[in-house]
């Protein structure tokens, strides 16, 4: 098996298409339940940082049971793996996402950071690998965007100076690259989710903790809300949601599970209309249809399904 069709995640398989769709808008869900809980959170009066150490530890201290039992498939997993997959999602990212969303507007979060992760997801696998990427994929890439830029045209304008803003707007682009190299390092190294995640969740921990016991100090909040946060932090963002979307890219390859994370805004746009009773604007929901086939697009399900049915028809006729 040449190394393209390896790092698609064998998509050629009929079979592995519709499980990595599921992974994948789930893995979208539980990241926008997270980010509803990051609202509430900032809203009850945590900080960035005791969001972030709730996310990490709590991952760490749910998946450090499973990585014991399973520590025998850990064995792929050496530092320097390690040590990128933890600047990827840990610290860095968690920073430059944090300060971006602190000083430009949240419009320019929904679009940047997502459509960084798309393109950088995409391009590493081209570049790198020597990857063919469909003309589907390219269009509904740019269809795709096109519904992010919708969604964020009904957000408030800046709330900064211009410079900030600009300041805010390069740290979208930092968190967006760093998560796109994230999903393409996962799909090239075929890492066991629970094991790799657990691991750079637990690095992070290990280098947060000493910085914000000895220089930070925790929100004076009741131990209610810490709990809430630890599930909507650790369970879900940290832990729920990755565990899935790496399960995505096994099966989709790093390029069109990259384009999940892009499903997050206009997801979180429907689940406020149950959660805070927050019904969207003509134009937002013009933006959710437009990213939903902006996504149906690039992964080209109708041709799948198509092919699927033929890959049936033929195992039941015995053809090779």
């Amino acid at each position: 098996m040449s190394r393209a069709t390896r790092d698609t995640g064998g998509l050629g398989h009929p079979g592995r298409l519709l499980p990595g769709v599921l992974f994948g808008l789930s893995a979208a869900i539980a990241w926008a339940f997270y980010n509803v809980g990051v609202d509430i959170g900032r809203s009850d009066g945590f900080s960035s940082a005791d969001l972030a150490l709730l996310r990490y530890g709590g991952a760490t201290l749910l998946m450090a049971p499973l990585m014991l039992l399973r520590r025998s498939r850990m064995s792929g997993l050496t530092l320097p793996r390690l040590a990128l997959l933890t600047i990827t999602m840990g610290p860095p990212f968690a920073f430059l996402f944090n300060t971006g969303f602190g000083i430009a507007p949240l419009a320019h979060a929904v679009v940047i950071s997502p459509g960084m992760t798309i393109i950088v997801a995409n391009l590493l696998p081209v570049v790198l690998d020597g990857q063919k990427m469909t003309l589907n994929r390219k269009i509904g890439m740019l269809v795709l965007i096109g519904g992010l830029a919708a969604i964020a045209a009904d957000n408030a304008p800046s709330k900064m100076a211009d410079t900030a803003t600009l300041i805010g707007d390069l740290c979208f682009v930092g968190s967006g690259t760093l998560w796109g190299v994230f999903t393409y390092l996962l799909g090239r190294w075929r890492l066991p989710a629970v094991e790799a995640i657990g691991a750079a969740s637990a690095t992070t921990t290990v280098v947060l903790l000493p910085v914000y016991l000895v220089f930070l100090e925790p929100a004076r909040l009741p131990a209610g809300m810490w709990l809430e946060q630890a599930f909507y932090q650790g369970a879900l963002g940290g832990s729920l949601a990755i565990v899935l979307y790496a399960a995505a890219i096994s099966r989709l390859g790093s390029g069109l599970a990259g384009l999940f994370p892009a499903m997050i805004p206009p997801l979180a746009v429907l689940l406020a209309i149950p959660i805070a009773g927050q019904w969207p604007s003509a134009m937002q929901l013009a933006g959710v249809a437009i990213a939903a086939s902006g996504l149906i697009l690039s992964l080209d399900l109708a041709g799948a399904l198509i092919r699927r049915a033929g890959y049936g028809r033929d195992r039941g006729t015995g053809r090779s």
